[in-house]
């Protein structure tokens, strides 16, 4: 099928512009809080103002910032991977923060991420804090299911088996050690103090085989939060100084809160969303000009009934797109949009409509991306949403693909050969070539009846939850090599003695 060739824009040529110019701006006045020593001296010495920690930009060096990143990003569409598409396949990875570069994929590809501290037990209708028995249970998940391409911390391992918390700094590399060791496509894991940095690379590198490998596709970090409005946290910016300077990837994910840290106007958090991006590639390239970066935006807006963000709206789906069109049609670069979170605390009819919602309005914007599992604002995950996600993912890749309007030949053909009252059903095209041209969903039975007991046995939910245990009961537990998983439990004990009684935030 010819795939789907138009998109809705959000802005016009003039406003992509503004709002450009508006980023810019703000950079300009009042700046960015940058608290790193480090990265703001770098920033200096590339002809930025740096007082007390305030850096105000030069257009120039946020000129000279995206000239740099167009540049990596041709590189990565040249080289490519051959039958996958893949955003970027020597980078971060696949992962539930990245878009596609492809604006019709011809396929689903979907990552477990996101790092929610509480698990969704359907059984027990319940949410609670997550365990490493839960994160295996994830990992063994992503095991039995081909469209999920990389596997990460869908939850934080924060209990073990006998209820004992987890030390706060080792959670991130416990969730780590068991993608690490258990999953044939790990990916992306939360990382949340640059100490913990070495550890992360070192398994790494374990599974890829080589400081060089990992390099080339670095696994088990994840992305930075901006604060905002217009700040970039001690700890974080740790973070980026150190994984900068080792060449990793900078993934930054301003998450703007229309109403509440930005001017209610939507275009407002837009263009804080822009400036914190701009900012922080300028401090990464600033510290070292072959550093990748990359990133998206999740913004949010004030709930007038409870006073809290909300994450599934119309004016959040505004923002992100708005804040991706300047990036892709201004600078020539991909920028994810904040898919995956929507606000409702459970798998059901909220989840399904949020998620549908979001993922469409993206999608139809050329801006596909297929989150899976991820609820209750990044909260929650729960396995039941990641199936009742991946139909949806389904159905809208299947829009994508198009009518098919090169079949119009063919098609009199088949039409003339049945005539007048002919049916299709038990033609051998119809036979060979239903399951390329119709969606199969997975969980969202087609029910044609009008018997409620039926439909009531149909309920999505509760497919998809023995659809779970299904795939879990015949999915056996993927092992490393055994030289390969001691020396990653080696790490993680080093790790224990430097790390498991540090307490609070950075130093």
């Amino acid at each position: 099928m010819r795939p789907l060739a138009g998109f809705h824009r959000v802005l016009t040529d003039s406003e992509v512009e503004e709002l450009h110019d508006a980023a810019l701006g703000l950079l300009a006045d009042p700046g960015l809080r940058i608290e790193n020593p480090g990265l703001c001296d770098s920033l200096r010495r590339r002809g930025a103002q740096v007082e007390d920690e305030i850096v105000r930009f030069p257009r120039e060096l946020i000129e000279h910032t995206l000239a740099l990143a167009a540049g990596e990003e041709q590189v990565r569409v040249r080289a490519g991977v051959p039958g996958t598409e893949l955003a970027y396949p020597d980078q971060l990875t696949f992962s539930w923060h990245t878009p596609f570069r492809d604006r019709a994929p011809a396929r689903v590809q979907a990552s477990i991420g996101g790092g929610a501290p509480l698990y969704y037990d359907h059984a027990a209708k319940t949410n609670r804090y997550a365990s490493g028995e839960d994160f295996l249970r994830l990992v063994r998940l992503a095991e039995g299911i081909p469209e999920i391409v990389t596997v990460g911390n869908g939850v934080h391992y924060l209990k073990e088996a006998d209820g004992r918390d987890v030390a706060p700094k080792m959670v991130a590399i416990k969730g780590a050690a068991l993608a690490a060791k258990h999953s044939s496509k790990p990916g992306c894991t939360a990382i949340i103090d640059r100490r913990q940095l070495p550890y992360l690379m070192e398994m790494g590198e374990i599974v890829k085989g080589s400081a060089e490998a990992y390099l080339r596709n670095p696994i088990l970090v994840n992305i930075h939060d901006t604060e905002p409005p217009l700040r970039l946290t001690r700890p974080e910016a740790a973070l980026i100084e150190a994984m900068a300077g080792r060449r990793l990837p900078i993934f930054i994910l301003p998450m703007p809160l229309a109403g509440i840290s930005s001017p209610v106007y939507p275009i407002a958090a837009a263009a804080l969303a822009a400036a914190e991006i701009l900012g922080v590639w300028a401090a990464a390239k600033a510290l070292r000009e072959d550093c990748p970066v990359q990133a998206r935006c999740c913004s949010g807006v004030l709930n007038p009934a409870t006073g809290a963000a909300s994450f599934a709206t119309p004016e959040t789906m505004l923002i992100d797109l708005a804040v991706a069109q300047l990036f892709r049609e201004r600078y020539g670069l991909p920028c994810g949009t904040g898919v995956g979170l929507i606000d409702a605390p459970i798998p059901g009819a909220l989840s399904v409509f949020e998620r549908t919602c979001k993922v469409f309005a993206s999608a139809l914007a050329g801006e596909p991306s297929f989150p899976v599992g991820i609820i209750g604002g990044a909260v929650v995950f729960s396995p039941e949403q990641v199936l009742l996600d991946l139909d949806i993912a389904a159905t809208a890749v299947q829009y994508l693909r198009g009518i098919g309007g090169e079949h119009f030949a063919e098609s009199l053909g088949l039409i003339r050969a049945r005539g007048i009252g002919g049916l299709h059903l038990d033609t051998d095209h119809t036979a060979a070539h239903f399951r390329e041209c119709l969606q199969l969903p997975a969980v969202f039975s087609r029910l044609k009846s009008t018997d409620v007991r039926n439909a009531l046995a149909h309920d999505p939910v509760e497919l998809a939850h023995n659809r779970v245990q299904d795939l879990l009961a015949r999915t056996p537990l993927y092992s490393i090599g055994q030289d390969q998983a001691r020396a990653i439990d080696r790490v993680v004990r080093e790790a224990e003695k430097v790390l498991a009684s540090i307490t609070g935030a950075m130093e």
